[in-house]
């Protein structure tokens, strides 16, 4: 085509009929209608790109609210995580705290029963009372 050579060039693909230059036509005519075929894929070339922009911008628009998605799902999962974590905490204080209170009961008992035990066995022996100690 460099070589000007436009007898291979399908025109009903390139320009619209009443577009076609005709041998009759002026110049004025005949710039006129390459003025309107320019146009008009001017026009089909900004309604591609704006369709692209469109197209770009959706896609931007769904990217980001998948990425804002993604970060709304961590935020959760740390704080279910968190609060995971803070329930074992407390439940480990509060199983702790259990066997302390298990273990104080458990002592003082035993402490109980050995007082006893001795009381019991400084009556037998006729020891009598055991001076209480003051602190």
């Amino acid at each position: 085509m460099s070589s000007g050579n436009t007898d291979n060039i399908d025109w009903t693909r390139v320009a619209s009929p009443e577009l076609e230059g005709k041998p009759t036509d002026s110049i004025q005519v005949q710039i006129a209608k390459f003025d309107e075929q320019s146009r008009r894929r001017r026009e089909r070339l900004m309604k591609q790109a704006a369709e692209q922009e469109a197209r770009r911008l959706a896609e931007e628009a769904a990217r980001k609210k998948a990425e804002e998605e993604a970060r709304r799902v961590a935020e959760e999962k740390r704080k279910a995580e968190e609060q995971a974590k803070k329930a074992a905490e407390e439940k480990a204080r509060a199983d702790f705290e259990a066997r302390r209170k298990a273990e104080a009961e458990v002592r003082a008992r035993e402490k109980a029963e050995s007082l006893a035990a001795g009381e019991a066995m400084r009556t037998r022996l006729g020891l009598g009372a055991k001076p209480k100690v003051r602190n």
